[in-house]
């Protein structure tokens, strides 16, 4: 789907290529979502440029990523979705700008770019030029992956109480921990990839396109602070993480070792009513005590005096 943000009478409008037949005048930023073959060829003849496919897009090399186009530049970043339901996944974003227009190509429903659309309706004297545009676009980016941090933040807390304050979980209530302390990390994982790849791109921007309007400008420096901040925020919350797997793998060693602990407890029990019961099982014929007649009930006596002592010397070494 092509959707068309163009400029009237110094507002921003959008309309979508269902509604329209060709490129409305004075558009400045053209979104294509899931673009087809000929959605494609028809913004490449009409533009005169090129937009990256998928397999172009995944390469993760700086000279594959960013480069100069015939009147611009296509930047390539990677963002994060799905984390809404646990299942992130690293999308690609082409970015190709000029002087006259962004255009911006993905393959994925991206909640920043429908959140910054949300914002053009209502306010849509601000954003008058593309470089405007990509770099609002970009701080609604970032502002998504701070809402996420933040969501995330959140969910390890809960969980941090959880497993310090409760003291009713069993080994299957710890490794459901495990594992929503890995998908934790796996999205933490992708933010990171996510941040880094933004922070490509802002630096490649800042080196090589020399006509940013001072507001696109101090919108980049904003994004550069606002990308340092989370990147410690992140660091932060990966030791977190792996405190909280540390911590709970512990807690499963424990009982893990409780068990074990009772099994060694009760052959260390019965070790010595095992003895008494082996010696007087033997069928010598010089065995005085199997002609006694109180012999049967002597020897469960034994037996259970065995088991007694071992019993109260634990207890004793407060090992029970």
């Amino acid at each position: 789907m092509i959707t068309y943000h163009y400029l009237q009478n110094g507002m921003l409008k959008t309309v979508t290529s269902d509604e329209v037949a060709g490129i409305p005048k004075d558009t400045i930023w053209i979104d294509l979502l899931h673009p087809t073959q000929d959605e494609e060829h028809f913004i490449e003849d009409n533009l005169d440029i090129e937009v990256p496919s998928p397999e172009e897009m995944s390469e993760i090399e700086d000279s594959s990523r960013f480069f100069v186009t015939k009147d611009g530049f296509c930047m390539i970043v990677s963002v994060v979705t799905g984390s809404q339901n646990m299942n992130p996944v690293l999308t690609e974003i082409s970015f190709i700008l000029d002087q006259k227009r962004l255009v911006c190509a993905h393959y994925g429903e991206l909640v920043s770019f429908k959140t910054f659309e949300n914002k053009c309706a209502r306010q849509t004297q601000l954003f008058k030029s593309p470089d405007i545009l990509m770099m609002s676009l970009m701080d609604a980016v970032v502002d998504r992956i701070a809402d996420i941090l933040e969501k995330l933040q959140s969910n390890l807390n809960d969980l941090s109480r959880n497993i310090f304050d409760n003291d009713k979980l069993d080994t299957k209530d710890l490794q459901l921990t495990v594992k929503k302390l890995g998908k934790y990390n796996s999205l933490l994982a992708k933010l990171s990839d996510s941040m880094l790849s933004i922070r490509r791109m802002l630096i490649y921007c800042k080196q090589s396109v020399s006509w940013l309007t001072k507001e696109a400008k101090d919108l980049l420096r904003s994004i550069e602070l606002d990308i340092g901040s989370l990147t410690e925020y992140h660091t932060r919350m990966s030791s977190e993480i792996t405190f909280l797997l540390d911590a709970t793998l512990g807690l499963i060693n424990i009982e893990q070792n409780s068990i074990i602990k009772v099994f060694s407890i009760a052959a260390v029990l019965f070790l010595p009513p095992t003895l008494v019961g082996t010696i007087y099982g033997m069928n010598f014929h010089d065995m005085p005590e199997l002609d006694l007649r109180f012999g049967y009930p002597l020897s469960l006596i034994l037996m259970i005096l065995s088991a007694l002592i071992c019993y109260v010397w634990f207890k004793i070494k407060k090992w029970l």
